[in-house]
C-alpha cells in the first residue's frame, strides 16, 4: 500500500480509536480497578476483536463470506443485552463493589468490541475505499494490522495513564458519581439501538 494512501486509512484508524465511548471506560475501569497490567491487557485483547471485525469486513467486502440480516440482529440483539447487564451492575456499584478480577476485565475489554454492533458498519464503511476483489495478501494484512496495532497502542497508554497513583486517586474518589454517568450513557446507548433495531 502506497504510504499517502496508508497514512489515510491509518489517520482514520486513530480518529475512531481515540473517541470517547464504552471501550475507553472498560479500560480505564480495569486500570483504575485492576493495575496497569489488568488495564494494557483489556486493551491489547480489545485490538484483537478490532482485528477480527476488520478481517470480517474484508471478507465481506471481497465477497468471500456473506453475512446474513438474521446474524447481524443476532449480533446486535446479544450486543443490547450485554450494554444493558453492564449498565445495571455500574449503577449500584461503589468503589470497592467496582473491585473485578483480571480475567473478568480481560473478557470485558474483548466483549465491549466483539459485541458492539456498531464494530461492522464502521468497519465497512471504513474500508470500503482500499477494499478490492484481487488485493494481495500483504494488503490484506496491512488493513487487518492497522487498525488492531493503533487500537492496542491507543488503549495500553490509556491504561497507561489511568493507573498513574494520582489520576487512580482521583477517579477512586469519584467512583460512584463516575459509574453511574457511564451507566446512564451505556443504557442510552442500548436503548437506541433497540429503537434503530425495532424501527
Amino acid at each position: 500500500m502506497p504510504l499517502a494512501e496508508w497514512l489515510a486509512f491509518a489517520s482514520i484508524c486513530f480518529l475512531g480509536a481515540v473517541s470517547p465511548g464504552p471501550s475507553l471506560f472498560v479500560i480505564v475501569r480495569a486500570a483504575v480497578h485492576g493495575g496497569r497490567l489488568t488495564g494494557v491487557l483489556t486493551g491489547l485483547v480489545h485490538a484483537v476483536a478490532v482485528g477480527l471485525y476488520a478481517v470480517g469486513a474484508i471478507l465481506v467486502l471481497t465477497g468471500a463470506l456473506a453475512i446474513g440480516e438474521p446474524v447481524l440482529m443476532l449480533v446486535q440483539v446479544v450486543g443490547i443485552v450485554w450494554l444493558l447487564k453492564l449498565a445495571t451492575g455500574l449503577w449500584s456499584a461503589d468503589a470497592k463493589g467496582m473491585d473485578i478480577s483480571a480475567a473478568a476485565s480481560i473478557r470485558d475489554g474483548f466483549l465491549i468490541a466483539f459485541l458492539n454492533p456498531k464494530m461492522l458498519a464502521f468497519f465497512l464503511a471504513l474500508f470500503s475505499p482500499f477494499v478490492y476483489p484481487d488485493m494481495t495478501l500483504d494488503r490484506k494484512v496491512t488493513l487487518v494490522i492497522t487498525p488492531a496495532l493503533i487500537d492496542g497502542a491507543w488503549y495500553a497508554f490509556a491504561a497507561f495513564v489511568f493507573s498513574v497513583s494520582a489520576m487512580r486517586d482521583l477517579l477512586l474518589a469519584r467512583a460512584r458519581m463516575l459509574n453511574r454517568v457511564m451507566a446512564a450513557v451505556l443504557a442510552s446507548l442500548a436503548l437506541s439501538l433497540s429503537w434503530r433495531l425495532l424501527s
